[in-house]
């Protein structure tokens, strides 16, 4: 199985609880980290009343907060530096008014610079990864942050070297470089053979013509799709009920090629060992 697996879709389609899942049935023969860079963070509320199994590594990073720290910072570090320049520094002025609108100018999705950065810790860590997305728009941005952001991050490095024996280590100077690392090394693992990306989505007309514009785009980007799973299909009985809006549902998935099925359940999947059997791992792509 791949490396890095992403878990792809709208919102409220059940992507953690499928992440979670997998991650579950990794943990059991090997250690992998579930990473959740959704802002909601409901991976939290998974594990909330059970620790997860000790090869399993739960992470959430909240990476609007640390945008705006990230961007508060700048203006701070960037005042230290011209506090410490002599007069003779005629260029900082507009240097500091330059690292200013570059931050305005910030590309779509620069706050989830901090998720590329600790995917490419993990990666470079040779760790298994599963990862919990946000939906579909701004996990878009995500995986395109790579191929947007480099020369907007190459611009604040560009500038911030000339006053790097001015800003102290470990700040602003440093996350920035190793920010530009973690674009090129997330890049390649994108586009390897390591990495796949599972769509899930709930069979409902709206939601599946959000699931199939997703995998487009995925197809476009030249990225590995791993399977679509459809989440909350009614289960086969005798209720007629049920038979006509399972057929519905049949129907709207249909243009979906091959789907991995997940019922309707009456009460929601909380109990990990269940959780780990929710989603056959072997029946994905």
């Amino acid at each position: 199985m791949e490396r890095l697996i992403f878990f792809a879709g709208k919102g409220g389609v059940g992507k953690t609880t499928c992440s979670a899942s997998v991650a579950l049935q990794i943990a059991r023969t090997e250690p992998v980290t579930l990473l959740s860079v959704d802002p909601a963070h409901s991976v939290r509320d998974v594990f909330a009343e059970q620790q997860p199994p000790q090869n399993l590594t739960v992470e959430a990073i909240d990476t609007r907060a640390k945008w705006r720290q990230f961007r508060d910072s700048l203006g701070e570090e960037i005042d230290r530096a011209l506090g410490a320049l002599t007069p003779a520094g005629v260029s900082v002025a507009h240097d500091s008014e330059s690292m200013r609108k570059l931050i305005e100018v910030a590309p779509p999705g620069a706050d989830e610079l901090f998720a590329i950065t600790r995917l490419a810790d993990l990666i470079a860590e040779k760790k298994r990864v599963v990862v919990d997305t946000a939906p579909t728009g701004h996990f878009l941005r995500l995986i395109d942050l790579p191929a947007t952001a480099g020369e907007w991050v190459h611009e604040l490095m560009r500038i911030l070297l000339r006053y790097r024996e001015l800003i102290p280590p470990g700040t602003l100077g440093e996350e920035l470089l190793r920010a530009s690392r973690a674009l090129h090394a997330v890049e390649d693992a994108l586009r390897s053979d390591a990495c796949r990306i599972v769509v899930v989505t709930r069979p409902e007309r709206v939601v599946v013509a959000e699931t199939k514009r997703l995998l487009g785009a995925i197809a476009q980007r030249g990225l590995r799709s791993g399977g679509v799973i459809a989440n909350y299909m009614t289960p086969e009985n005798d209720c007629p009920c049920d038979r006509s809006m399972r057929g519905y549902e049949l129907e709207a998935i249909r243009g979906l090629g091959a789907v991995v099925e997940i019922e309707r359940r009456d009460e929601p999947v909380v109990a990990l060992d269940e959780l780990a059997r929710l989603v056959p791992l072997d029946s994905l792509p």
